[in-house]
């Protein structure tokens, strides 16, 4: 059991030894704006109301009766984004460049004829859809650097306070094959020592502080879904939808954090290195119901539920610990790989949507979601988690995303723009809260179709390495930069 840091979408982060928390169930159920494709990706995501676009499988599957032809896409995208982070009054930026398999789908349309023409009462077509689509990109670096007057050593000694000394003694099988956590490391490299048993503190001149500060955290990773979609239209007044959803979960994370003590203590430790490495992986299940209005050949107005993700996940971590003494000597320790398995429930999620259609002129629309973040759970066989529970119903609430976009259609030729505001999911406080521009083109030929879309999205986050009881918590504030680029390519038949 590890808590290190969420990152794709990252907040108020504090590190605590061997514990998952409700930042690793955020971390699972926050995604992007659900745009799978370039044409969503320029709209802003709000594609609900609109449909024939396969990220309507995301959104309101409903959208998937308003196909008339079959269609199968690809869709492929690059992300670059720029971090920096300000930590005890210095500044750091990372930067990060990938390339990315987005989706791809199938749609199949059955029209109903008769006499060899289409039926307009009754169910005039069905449709079913078929896919991948990635939800979810965890790839970000974060560095910073300065200096502290309290140490991690601070942290570390106040978290085992009250153990006894026999429960940070290195037995032979820790010395032979790694120490079971990473207090064992710290009390064995001499980082911590003991006034008397059960009463610990860091070995460190806490008088004369000056403690070099550094950190980097890399992670890699994504979730996704594989889809299968069912659509109606009935009387191309009214289309329903529904959709299965596999989701998969792939998130490692390496953790570094670095200490130089002031030179002009000796005696000691002169500096140190703590790698905290964590593997997530899993599966899950989801599903989505939507409907679609229309009034008339201008106006459609959607409603959609999805149910809340039952994820199982797996965690497996390490960690590394390297000391270097004053006198020159060093320690290079670890700990033994573990894994552990828990449950993580996501919140379900309402949308609302419309469009509205100026003929062969363009669109303008636009959508609003609902979710309440209070309602998280993880659980486990092997352990409890009460308290964790706890914290996300009280520190949690609801959050409202809002979508709008809009497409100017000149012949063949398509020019969309959009933005997306999403919602804090905190109960107070503007972390998580994320703002999109958006915008694309597009050429829609009879048997094909190509779009292009580029987004660029504005984060602020904070994380904090440790925290010391009666001591202002050094924050790592961050501001992250992420322009993306998405291309889909569409043959139809």
């Amino acid at each position: 059991m590890k808590k290190i840091i969420c990152i794709a979408i990252v907040g108020l982060f504090i590190i605590r030894a061997n514990a998952q928390s409700d930042i690793d169930v955020l971390r699972y159920s926050q995604g992007d704006v659900s745009a799978s494709t370039a044409r969503a990706l320029g709209l802003g995501g709000a594609i609900g109301a609109m449909g024939a676009d396969q990220t309507s499988i995301l959104v309101n599957p409903a959208g998937l009766a308003q196909y008339r032809t079959g269609a199968f896409n690809v869709t492929l995208s690059t992300a670059s984004k720029q971090n920096q982070t300000d930590y005890l009054n210095n500044s750091r930026k990372s930067n990060l460049f990938n390339g990315q398999f987005n989706s791809i789908n199938l749609v199949n349309t059955q029209v109903k004829l008769q006499g060899g023409n289409p039926v307009k009462t009754g169910w005039v077509n069905t449709n079913w859809a078929i896919g991948y689509n990635r939800t979810n990109d965890y790839n970000r670096n974060i560095s910073y650097t300065g200096t502290s007057n309290n140490s991690y050593t601070n942290y570390v000694a106040e978290y085992v306070q009250g153990l006894d000394v026999s429960q940070l003694d290195a037995n032979d099988e820790q010395l032979a094959d790694g120490f079971y956590y990473m207090e064992n490391m710290f009390w064995y490299g001499y980082l911590i020592d003991s006034a008397s048993n059960g009463n610990y503190f860091a070995n460190m001149d806490n008088v004369a502080g000056d403690i070099g500060q550094s950190g980097k955290v890399v992670t890699r990773g994504s979730s996704g879904e594989f889809n299968l979609a069912f659509a109606g239209n009935y009387e191309h007044r009214v289309y329903f939808g529904a959709a299965l959803n596999v989701h998969r979960v792939n998130y490692t994370e390496t953790n570094v954090f670095s200490e130089i003590d002031n030179p002009n203590t000796t005696g000691n430790w002169s500096s140190f290195d703590l790698t905290r490495n964590l593997e997530t992986s899993g599966r899950g299940f989801s599903g989505r119901l939507g409907v679609i209005f229309r009034p008339n050949k201008h106006i459609r107005i959607g409603g959609t539920m999805h149910t809340p993700t039952l994820l199982s996940l797996t965690d497996k971590y390490s960690d590394e610990l390297f000391v270097l003494y004053d006198d020159g000597s060093s320690e290079d320790l670890n700990t033994i790989d573990k894994e552990f398995s828990y449950t993580v429930v996501t919140p379900s999620k309402y949308g609302l949507q419309g469009a509205y259609i100026f003929g062969k002129k363009g669109l303008i629309s636009a959508e609003i979601e609902t979710s309440d973040y209070s309602t998280m759970n993880l659980s486990s066989d092997d352990a409890f988690f009460d308290e964790v529970n706890e914290t996300i119903t009280d520190k949690y609430g609801q959050a409202t995303t809002f979508k709008i976009g809009g497409e100017y259609a000149m012949n063949d030729f398509r020019l969309r723009g959009g933005f997306a505001s999403i919602g804090s999911p905190l109960q107070s406080g503007e972390d998580f809260r994320r703002n999109i521009v958006s915008g694309g083109i597009g050429f829609q030929e009879k048997a094909w179709a190509f779009d292009f879309g580029l987004s660029r999205e504005i984060t602020s986050d904070v994380y904090v390495p440790y925290t010391v009881r009666g001591a202002e918590s050094n924050v790592a504030s961050s501001s992250l930069r992420n322009t993306r680029i998405m291309l889909t390519l569409t043959t139809k038949f």
